[in-house]
């Protein structure tokens, strides 16, 4: 008893640890799948005895096993894959077959993957963290699957380094750890002769192998974009020396699974059902030994890359830092603008996005041809000109007041000589309805029957009273020779 008492208090225990959190997020990561999983009661029923959530599964290791070759996963590619699968449901329900529906689940699961219903915004899922104790409500957006344009201009679908860890089972792991990690696996099975594990072991590495080339090749493009969003002095120095690291440590694990596996080929006979695993791992591996003998190359030139760089963009007029979301910042905006506003800003746009267009070439055979062409018809002579009547104004006069119309009349009546038409108006004593309608008449000739008798004639240009164009000379009838 006295011991007891006299033993040291333990350490208090914590309300909330850091690692906690951690956990939490890597939790929450799953979510979309177990949203997934509640969306078979809310499909239609005719889709409802197919499985999205192992249907997602297939759809992450297709994706995974294509990453980084010449020819990547696309939609297309999904739909084909998932057919086989689609067709064993409905084979095991008494179903027939169908296209069309083995297009909508295999849409109804993309879309979700993608979180097309939030137009295929992050996944944003709200958690607690405490901090420092007290309760603080957070939000983890990240995303599982990517749409990406090849070179070849398809859009194919990736895995973000979220759902790729999701896959694989790495989420708490940085990408050097869980390569790392996945081939002490590879090695682990291959020696226990657990053949099968060590091909999908094996198929998790070369994923983690492109995903960590990736890596490292983003940070040169970054170099070579903006040079002054990346942290050469600190953070980048260092990121490479252990890059060196870490690819030399899995050129050295990888010559020995790749021997391992070798030794184990030809220790079993031509017959044995295991030869085509081994085969299959160590071409796997062998990827992944010369992806990383080839990112060793552009990790030593990576300091060439910083001072080429250096010297190129010094000059260079400074890069904007902000880099708009596409969708999000631009897209969907112009969407909601009305059809004049979005037409107004578009045609200012995008011009900017085309290059120049070179004139056209020219073409001898082009120019014989025009000239060869039979020659128009010539008419000669004046066309005839009639006067519109004096009730074709009618509808334009509607528009002003009585008075102004009266006051417009007695003006033109009250002509005795002739007249211009920017004396007429360039008084500044009427009003602006009167100028406007003494410019409308005075551009007809009046018939016999209307309220004035005038010959109109050009002569010279009319700056009045805000109104351009040529001036008029207005002439009683009486007077014209």
């Amino acid at each position: 008893m006295t011991d007891a008492m006299n033993s040291p208090d333990p350490a208090p225990l914590l309300p909330w640890d850091k690692a906690l959190t951690r956990r939490l997020r890597v939790l929450l990561h799953s979510t979309p799948f177990s949203d997934l999983k509640k969306s078979e009661a809310l499909i239609d029923p005719e889709l409802r005895h197919y499985d999205p959530l192992a249907l997602s599964m297939k759809v992450l290791d297709l994706i995974v096993d294509r990453m980084g070759l010449e020819r990547e996963v696309t939609s297309d590619d999904v739909a084909e894959a998932l057919r086989p699968l689609l067709t064993s449901l409905d084979e095991a329900r008494g179903i027939p077959p169908d296209h069309g529906r083995h297009a909508r689940i295999t849409g109804h699961v993309l879309g979700r993957l993608r979180n097309d219903a939030e137009r295929r915004h992050p996944f944003a899922v709200e958690y607690v963290d405490f901090s420092g104790g007290r309760p603080v409500r957070r939000s983890l957006e990240f995303r599982l699957i990517l749409d990406h344009f090849d070179a070849d201009g398809r859009v194919v679908l990736r895995l973000s380094n979220e759902g790729a860890n999701l896959f694989l089972n790495a989420l708490e792991l940085d990408i050097e750890d869980a390569q790392a990690a996945t081939e002490a696996v590879v090695q682990s099975q291959l020696a226990r002769g657990k053949f099968n594990e060590a091909v999908d072991s094996a198929k998790a590495a070369r994923a983690q192998s492109v995903r960590y080339f990736e890596k490292i090749m983003g940070l040169l493009r970054d170099t070579r974009r903006n040079l002054a969003g990346i942290d050469w002095r600190r953070e980048v120095p260092g990121m490479l020396d252990s890059a060196l690291a870490h690819i030399k440590m899995r050129l050295e694990t990888e010559r020995n699974i790749l021997s391992n596996a070798r030794d184990r080929q030809e220790a079993l006979s031509e017959n044995d059902p295991a030869l085509p695993q081994i085969a299959e791992i160590i071409g796997l591996i062998d990827d992944c030994k010369g992806r990383h003998a080839g990112l060793h190359k552009q990790v030593m030139r990576a300091r060439n890359v910083f001072l080429e760089e250096q010297e190129r963009q010094t000059f260079a007029p400074p890069v904007s830092r902000f880099y708009p979301d596409l969708l999000k910042e631009i897209l969907e905006p112009l969407l909601a603008l009305d059809q004049r506003m979005a037409d107004s800003v578009a045609s200012g746009a995008f011009p900017a996005f085309w290059g120049g267009v070179p004139p056209q070439v020219f073409s001898l055979a082009r120019l014989v041809a025009w000239q060869l062409q039979p020659k128009r018809e010539i008419s000669i002579g004046e066309t005839p000109f009639e006067a519109p009547e004096i009730d074709d104004l009618s509808p334009d006069l509607r528009r002003y007041s009585p008075d102004d119309r009266r006051r417009a009349f007695e003006i033109l009546e009250s002509i005795g000589a002739p007249t211009p038409l920017s004396t007429l108006i360039g008084g500044g004593a009427e009003r602006r309805g009167v100028i406007e309608i003494l410019a409308l008449l005075s551009l007809e000739r009046f018939s016999p029957e209307g309220p004035a008798k005038l010959s109109v004639s050009r002569r010279g240009l009319l700056d009045a009273r805000g109104l351009y164009g040529d001036d008029l000379l207005l002439t009683p009838q009486e007077t014209v020779p």
